[in-house]
């Protein structure tokens, strides 16, 4: 993977993240939604997976140095069904996880992840899954920088929930 495109990779959700916390408006609350906390752990979990999956292929000997993954970056590499299942099974989390978002938000995730899916694994251009990749992290963090709300206990009379 380019050096160029992995730096983007993190800095994109720094910077979103970022305005999230510097600017009020955001969310965009017209069509923010809210996520539970469960809902947020299984996005966190899922998103891990993903970032898993991606630095096996990708950073290989990086991966590696943590304890346990050889099996894991083997499997990965292989590009049999097992790739194929932890590849799908994180994924699926994130789209789950983020069920409650705005209906498009969620198919726009669903379809890129979709594309990263099938540029990986049917021996296509390297640059054509690696531009998918950057579609994919970019709606991905689109969505929860911008969208997603949580839910927070107020203490004292009023225990509505709110961002």
């Amino acid at each position: 993977m380019p050096i160029g495109l992995t730096i983007a990779l993190i800095t994109v959700p720094l910077v979103l993240f970022t305005a999230r916390a510097i600017f009020p408006q955001l969310p965009w609350k017209r069509y923010a939604r809210t996520s539970s906390w469960p809902d947020i752990g299984l996005l966190s979990f899922g998103s891990i997976g993903l970032i898993l999956h991606c630095a096996a292929m990708f950073y290989r000997d990086l991966v590696q140095t943590i304890p346990g993954t050889d099996g894991y970056v083997k499997w990965v590499n292989e590009m049999g069904w097992v790739s194929i299942v932890l590849y799908v099974l994180p994924a699926s989390v994130v789209v789950v996880a983020l069920r409650r978002q705005h209906p498009l938000a969620v198919a726009i995730v669903a379809l890129t992840f979709i594309a990263v899916g099938v540029t990986m694994y049917n021996s296509g251009p390297l640059s054509t899954h690696l531009t998918m990749i950057a579609l994919a992290a970019t709606a991905l963090v689109g969505t929860t920088s911008m969208l997603l709300r949580t839910q927070l206990r107020r203490k004292g009379p009023d225990t509505g929930m709110a961002d």
